[in-house]
């Protein structure tokens, strides 16, 4: 959820960025255009990672690297930080989802996996209905850096329950 949340509200808060960093909203839009790339990129391998390293451990360590680079991209100073920290933090997200999917249909059987996609599902639709009402409501109220700072929060949340909670497989 987080992820897909982050990447929607910062698109509401590329106007507030540029006017604070006093550049052209062309040099903005590589805050959501790269964080975009590296996602992307990661997908492929994310598989692969899971199996050789672990789906736990690189499902945490993931998770680690997206909510400290959200609190990197939170107190950037300058346009080029805030970049750099973004596309760091694609890199972690972009192996947070599938991870986490896999995951997710590991633990159920057969039989229960299309309730498990409907949870998935139900994520992947509401994320992205929510972040620009959210991100505004950050953005208006305190400052665009909150859109990344609420991930410290509840990603600290996040990354507790899934050392408790989740098992590690590797195949």
């Amino acid at each position: 959820f987080m992820t897909i949340i982050d990447g929607t509200m910062v698109n509401v808060a590329l106007a507030r960025m540029a006017a604070d960093f006093g550049v052209p909203t062309t040099d903005i839009e590589w805050v959501a255009v790269g964080y975009l790339l590296t996602y992307a990129a990661v997908i492929p391998a994310a598989g692969w990672l899971g199996d050789r390293f672990g789906t736990k451990r690189l499902f945490v360590s993931a998770l680690v690297v997206f909510v400290a680079t959200s609190l990197l991209c939170g107190i950037a100073q300058t346009l080029d930080q805030l970049i750099v920290f973004r596309l760091l933090q694609g890199l972690g997200a972009g192996l947070v989802t599938p991870v986490g999917a896999a995951m997710l249909y590991r633990a159920f059987p057969l039989e229960e996996r299309a309730k498990a996609a409907i949870g998935v599902l139900s994520v992947a639709v509401t994320a992205p209905a929510i972040g620009p009402l959210l991100g505004g409501i950050l953005v208006d109220t305190a400052s665009w850096q909150w859109i990344f700072l609420i991930n410290g929060p509840i990603g600290a949340v996040a990354i507790a329950l899934s050392v408790i909670w989740l098992d590690e497989t590797k195949h």
